[in-house]
């Protein structure tokens, strides 16, 4: 019985250690990737190098810190774990959120950048001359966007790694006709600075086709908004009439259940209504 109690624990034991070295590793791999997307996403907004190691530690401090806090606030601990893995993704929505935001002010003001360049190289500038003065004048945020492409370029890689990373990083549709353009010229030959103009006045005319197009769709994403608004205010007024009822959605496991039914119900309806007005020109 010693012996079988012996086999068994050593048994156990070596089970536990493998879990742990299993777990080990997945957790390593995953630091690597945190500090990975880290890096990326830093890159996105700005051209220098950071500490991402340090930064991912940060984060995950601030992690624990908040689950602490919730357990300590919420008097159901399985709603804090609900609420605390809910707030685990807003990092990464407000992050994309801004940077989608971002990408579409830098499209708004690629046509008056291309325009620019044009002028530039009429004026007898280069190629990368022209990208470091916009990298000096052009308007926030594309301003950044040509700093980043006259770093990698001081850095050693060549204009054509430069503007392809460029078209990788953004995928803008505009961005990659006046990239592409670029790079045929650099291999066809031909003036630039006319290829550059007629690119400007393209889109100029795309631009206000999408103008056109977003202002008959307007209708569409003010009742997506609706659709967004109207069961936060039907609870709040349900809350002046049923205190408690409303407060059981929060504290119980069925409320808890219907508050996640409803919000897939709500988060599909506004999915669906988006496709149906996206504008894409």
């Amino acid at each position: 019985m010693n012996i079988l109690l012996l086999l068994s624990a050593l048994l156990a034991g070596g089970t536990i250690l493998c879990l742990v070295w299993a777990a080990k590793g997945i957790a390593l791999q995953r630091y690597r990737n945190d500090v990975q997307w880290m890096r990326d996403t830093y890159h996105r907004f700005h051209p220098e190098e950071i500490n991402a190691e340090l930064y991912t530690i940060l984060y995950y401090l601030g992690c624990v810190f908040l689950l602490l806090i919730l357990l300590w606030i919420v008097p159901n601990w399985i709603l804090a774990l609900i609420f605390w893995g809910v707030l685990m993704f807003l990092p990464a929505f407000i992050i994309e959120w801004a940077w989608r935001r971002r990408v579409n002010e830098v499209d708004q003001q690629i046509s008056q950048s291309v325009t620019s360049m044009a002028n530039s190289m009429r004026a007898g500038l280069t190629l990368v001359q022209a990208i470091t003065r916009l990298s000096e004048q052009a308007p926030a945020p594309i301003k950044m966007e040509f700093q980043i492409m006259a770093n990698q370029y001081g850095l050693g890689a060549d204009m054509e790694t430069v503007l392809k990373n460029a078209k990788e990083r953004l995928k803008l549709p505009n961005f990659n006709l006046f990239a592409s353009a670029l790079l045929l010229n650099r291999e066809m030959g031909g003036d630039v600075a006319e290829t550059l103009t007629r690119i400007s006045k393209s889109l100029d005319k795309l631009r206000e086709m999408k103008k056109t197009v977003e202002a008959h769709t307007s209708e569409g994403r003010t009742n997506i908004k609706l659709l967004l608004l109207g069961p936060v205010a039907m609870l709040l007024l349900l809350a002046t009439v049923d205190a408690k009822g409303v407060v059981m959605l929060f504290t119980t496991t069925q409320g808890v259940a219907i508050l996640m039914i409803a919000g897939l119900l709500a988060g599909t309806g506004v999915i669906l209504a988006r496709r149906i007005t996206r504008s894409e020109v």
